[in-house]
């Protein structure tokens, strides 16, 4: 038995607790909850908001506010600074990095302690995948990650992915089977660390399982083999890395260290070129038996281009899983839904309807029921409290009492094409900035979403002015580059070419005026009607009149 496998084994004694756990959920709820609280009751935000008096869960919920992003910065800012003793009374080891409402990322302290919880959860979901999938541990894991290092904070810390992070700390026995080095992660340029990726991946021939968050990327990859389909076996034959490529020169001789001439699978990709006309996963991977990638939300649109790649290979959904906390363990293959991670975080639900009432409800996990949707707030191990993360779940059912949930979208005034959380307040900002630079006149700036492959945002706008004082492809352009400053995951997934350059429509005069008088003769309130300035409607586009249609090519 192999380390890995034999590790693994010894998980099943957790997945039976945690299975046990599933027929009392609100019990154990209550016990996650009181161990955080209880843990950081001398806390300054303990102590502002009374841990020592909570007893119970309607003790927190009387005594501590729901909190969002700009809630907790300022005290996430000071930890960040290097204060402690603040949100936490363990100290931050490193903050992950995600996008927030302003052009300012959000960072998320990151302790031993939250590791440790964090941890426990991915081997729960690591068990669940080999107890079905048992020949994954035999071959090697194909993970596209982030890089772990953003920048440092003025304490010193590094924040960056999460993902990379957790990456970074895996236990041997599990990272030993990970093909792709961490220099590859590092690499800053898309294209080349695209090269590298099926350099390494595709001399590998005993890959058991490709693991990534967003299946586009995925299918991105699939795309370019054929632009370096002769490079990439050039390089396997003689064990090099090709010249051309940006590489820097301390990753580059990392990289070829661990390279050989390798003659025998160069041979074997030139046959199956010669003989399939084109080199695809399906047929030089052919020990592959899993594709781990989120599969709900928006991105069901490419879990059906996945089989053109991959042939009839399952998928597994990585479960509600963002910056803030992973919430969920998928124990199938089927569907995107995980049962809820009752004994990693503490979980409250607002209904999708309250979402905008000054009177919200606040349900608990033993109060939802299938079908419905929730807007989800945690309270985690890493110092977030009735933290309300944006994120709309549905109830697929139930494992036991525990409910089986699935990320649905983001929030109301948000939208999340390739992961980016792209948020009004952002196209705000950056439309206003645009119009400054310009010095323009707008009777309507609205973005809507179209499916493409990859999907892109469009902007319509109508001018006030006959003639604006820009050509549409520099106002593109600015607006482009507006949002990847408002929006780091934007810039990312925009980088990463996981979202396609956006397009600009220009509508003809008197079309923002038409739009008002029809929504407001189907009952909306002439005072009050705003056009939406982000829309995750594809159909939006059709209530206007288009002029012209721009794009950066």
């Amino acid at each position: 038995m192999n380390i890995a496998r034999l590790a693994l084994k010894c998980l099943a004694f957790r997945a039976k607790a945690f299975e046990i756990s599933t027929r009392d959920p609100l019990k154990f709820q209550k016990k996650v909850l009181l161990e955080y609280v209880y843990r950081n009751k001398n806390t300054e935000y303990g102590r502002l908001y009374n841990f020592s008096k909570v007893r119970s869960i309607s003790d927190y919920q009387r005594l501590v506010p729901l909190a969002v992003c700009e809630t907790l910065r300022p005290y996430i800012s000071r930890m960040a600074r290097g204060e402690q003793n603040i949100l936490t009374v363990d100290h931050p080891i490193f903050f992950g990095a995600t996008s927030g409402t302003t052009n300012k990322p959000k960072l998320i302290p990151v302790t031993k302690f939250s590791q440790k919880r964090k941890a426990a959860l991915m081997g729960l979901w690591t068990y669940y995948i080999t107890r079905d999938h048992p020949g994954i541990t035999d071959g090697k894991v194909l993970a596209i990650i982030s890089p772990e290092k953003e920048g440092v904070t003025e304490s010193g810390l590094i924040f960056g992915a999460e993902t990379g992070h957790a990456y970074k700390n895996l236990p041997f026995a599990i990272k030993h089977i990970y093909v792709l080095p961490k220099e590859v992660y590092d690499i800053e340029d898309f294209e080349t660390r695209y090269y590298c990726i099926l350099r390494i991946g595709l001399e590998e021939k005993n890959i058991t399982t490709v693991a990534t968050l967003n299946p586009s990327t995925l299918i991105i990859l699939c795309q370019k083999i054929k632009a370096w389909q002769n490079d990439i076996i050039d390089d396997i034959g003689k064990g090099t890395l090709n010249r051309s490529l940006n590489v820097p020169a301390k990753t580059r001789k990392a990289l070829e260290g661990r390279f050989r001439p390798n003659p025998d699978r160069a041979k074997e990709l030139k046959s199956i070129l010669e003989a399939k006309d084109e080199l695809l996963p399906k047929y030089f991977w052919s020990n592959l038996e899993l594709i781990e990638c989120w599969k709900g939300g928006t991105v069901k649109l490419y879990l059906k281009e996945l089989p053109q790649y991959f042939g009839d290979v399952p998928t597994r959904d990585m479960g509600c899983l963002s910056t803030e906390t992973r919430s969920s363990i998928p124990t199938s293959d089927e569907g995107a839904g995980g049962v809820l991670a009752i004994k990693t975080n503490f979980y409250e639900f607002i209904p999708r309807e309250d979402m905008d009432k000054p009177d919200k409800r606040v349900l608990l996990c033993d109060q939802l029921e299938k079908g419905r949707e929730y807007l989800l707030v945690v309270t985690t191990p890493g110092g977030l409290y009735r933290y309300n993360i944006d994120d709309v779940i549905i109830v697929d059912g139930f494992f036991n009492k525990t409910p089986v949930i699935e990320f649905l979208q983001k929030g109301h005034n948000a939208t999340s094409l390739a992961g980016e959380k792209l948020y009004e307040s952002q196209v705000n900002a950056a439309i206003n900035s645009v119009v400054e630079k310009y010095n323009l006149s707008l009777a309507l700036f609205s973005t809507a979403v179209q499916w493409d492959m990859p999907p892109r945002y469009v902007f319509l706008i109508e001018f006030d002015d006959a003639r604006p004082p820009v050509s549409g492809k520099e106002l593109l352009i600015s607006i482009d580059n507006e949002l990847r400053n408002q929006n780091r995951e934007y810039d990312y997934a925009r980088q990463a070419q996981i979202l396609n350059s956006p397009v600009l429509k220009i509508l003809n005069k008197g079309s923002f005026e038409k739009y008002r008088a029809k929504k407001i003769r189907q009952g909306a309130h002439d005072s009050q009607f705003k056009a939406p300035e982000l829309t995750a409607d594809p159909e939006f586009v059709n209530n206007f009149d288009v002029a012209l249609e721009v794009t950066m090519d």
